[in-house]
């Protein structure tokens, strides 16, 4: 009897797992069908939402409210022409009948001042109108630290991650949250800034980003085999304990190789500081591109589990031009302009100086547009010369 209820129970369970391993059938997702005019044909009106200003990222604030009339509920993606560098598009479910509002969102950067029309769906006569405004002459005075431009157009907005514009009293730069680290450093420099203040060494996260991102701190960088590379030296702020004490957050750091960092791009930051004490100002602009550079510890594409990016390569570019006053009136074709492209790495056997570079080489390395504001005679002239002094 014994035997009969052991077999029964395995049938039992044996029909048991066969019925819960079975796969449910996918479920597919059916579109909707819409309409974007009234019963007369004509079409819905669409309500525009921000502001769109030639050269601005379009950013959450962005969106046009669009009334569609909904015949069979559904997914639905709409995405209109990109035109003058932008676009609009929204997806997402129709659940009910009828009158329906949907929103979609504006993405890129608008080119020019312009009136635009936009095809929402193409073959469709529905059209989304948006002028783009065309931003007032920015005024730049004397020894800013952007003086001649914003290489990446970053700009102070929450959703621009990777290309974020911090603007402060000792330089500016562009900071990418994913990396880690900033894009670029761009700074003034002259005799004022020069003092007796020693080297702080006061590392320390920026308090300063958006809520919710990542901060580097010190121990980033500990036994990772890099330096924790500053981009505005702290020899070039020793005026002040507030400026020298500013170039120690970890926005102004990369990871650099230790030679590189001690011996070849130390000497041309000093040789650089003595242009200055030769009675010169300098617009320094410093930063890097790609992924891997090797230190202390071998190969490496990041450090900090991976939330800060080692690049590959490092470059600056300083302009030097006389101790004076409305500086751009002053730069001329003969403006002597420095620009280097050094590997990160600690097998750099030479001096700084065989690493110049032009500045159209460090441009189409990184996309980046970098004395935009010169002429485009003298950037033609003065990006495309290596320097050889």
């Amino acid at each position: 009897m014994m035997k009969y209820s052991v077999l029964v129970l395995f049938i039992i369970a044996f029909v048991s797992c066969k019925k819960d391993s079975s796969t449910p059938a996918p479920v597919v997702a059916t579109p909707g069908i819409f309409s974007l005019v009234d019963g007369s044909g004509n079409c819905y009106t669409p309500v525009v939402q921000g502001t769109y200003i030639a050269g601005t990222d379009l950013n959450n604030s962005n969106q046009v409210s669009l009334q569609v009339n909904v015949t069979k509920t559904g997914t639905y993606s709409i995405s209109t022409n990109i035109l003058n560098g932008y676009r609009f598009s929204g997806s997402g479910t129709f659940s009910a009948l009828g009158l329906q509002t949907i929103i979609l969102r504006g993405f890129g950067t608008p080119v020019n001042g312009s009136n635009d029309q936009h095809t929402i769906i193409t073959g469709s006569s529905c059209m989304i109108m948006i002028t783009v405004t065309t931003p007032p002459p920015v005024i730049v005075f004397d020894n800013d630290h952007m003086y001649f431009g914003n290489p990446s157009k970053a700009a102070a907005l929450t959703d621009s991650i990777n290309n974020f514009l911090m603007r402060k009293d000792y330089f500016a730069l562009s900071y990418s949250r994913d990396k880690g680290i900033p894009n670029w450093v761009s700074w003034h420099l002259y005799a004022s800034d020069l003092g007796s203040v020693s080297r702080q060494d006061d590392f320390r996260e920026d308090n300063t980003l958006p809520f919710g991102w990542y901060r580097v701190q010190d121990a980033s960088y500990s036994a990772t085999g890099f330096d924790r590379g500053h981009n505005v030296a702290s020899a070039d702020r020793t005026n002040t304990i507030d400026a020298n004490s500013a170039t120690f957050l970890m926005t102004n750091i990369i990871p650099q190789a230790p030679y590189h960092n001690q011996v070849v791009w130390s000497i041309m930051e000093d040789s650089l500081r003595r242009l200055v004490n030769q009675g010169n100002e300098l617009y320094i602009i410093m930063g890097n591109y790609g992924e891997g550079g090797t230190g202390n510890n071998g190969f490496t594409t990041a450090i900090d589990a991976g939330r800060v990016t080692v690049p590959s390569n490092i470059w600056k570019i300083a302009v030097v031009i006389p101790n004076g006053d409305s500086d751009s009136s002053r730069v001329n074709e003969n403006t002597r302009v420095i620009a280097v492209d050094v590997p990160n790495t600690n097998t750099l056997f030479s001096g700084w100086k065989n690493y110049r570079t032009s500045v159209d080489a460090i441009e189409a390395a990184t996309g980046y547009d970098i004395l935009s504001r010169l002429s485009p005679f003298l950037q033609s002239v003065l990006e495309a010369r290596i320097d050889n002094l």
